[in-house]
């Protein structure tokens, strides 16, 4: 299968360093192989957020652009990606689009500090699980999380 070029960010780092935290819960069960993917272009956003997906017990990698994740080949992986709206290059929207022709049922949560209504509906619209605002609530981010990760009948 062809994959559509990647764009390079200019703020792309070598995949190592790409990823913030990567965190595996102690013990085996089904929520503990949920991969919760953060990508945001603010490092402390983006650890703070794998921070508490790892406290329900889930894994978490965040990446600092679109391109980088998309560069990893770990999307396809994922069970949920929660995306900043606005990051140089490649948004959230343009990553969105391009995941759902890799991995079209992939729950995608927004959060954006500086979207506007028109990028909150498009997203929605697209599919989005939920759209939240920062700075988010811890209660809001956990509801919009176990909302995704919950089966579809």
């Amino acid at each position: 299968m062809n994959r559509p070029p990647v764009p390079r960010d200019s703020r792309t780092l070598p995949l190592s360093a790409t990823k913030l935290i990567t965190t595996v819960a102690p013990n085996a069960n089904p929520i503990e192989s949920t991969l919760v993917i953060v990508v945001d272009d603010d490092p402390s956003v983006a650890n703070s957020t794998c921070r508490l997906i790892r406290s329900l017990g889930m894994r978490g990698e965040a990446f600092f652009s679109g391109a980088d994740l998309l560069n990893s080949g770990r999307a396809t992986e994922a069970s949920c990606l929660i995306l900043d709206v606005r990051m140089p290059n490649l948004d959230g929207l343009q990553l969105q689009r391009c995941l759902k022709q890799t991995k079209p049922s992939i729950p995608v949560i927004f959060f954006s500090a500086h979207a506007g209504q028109e990028e909150e509906d498009q997203a929605l619209r697209c599919g989005a699980v939920a759209f939240l605002r920062k700075p988010v609530r811890k209660d809001d981010l956990l509801r919009a999380i176990r909302m995704a990760l919950e089966p579809t009948s």
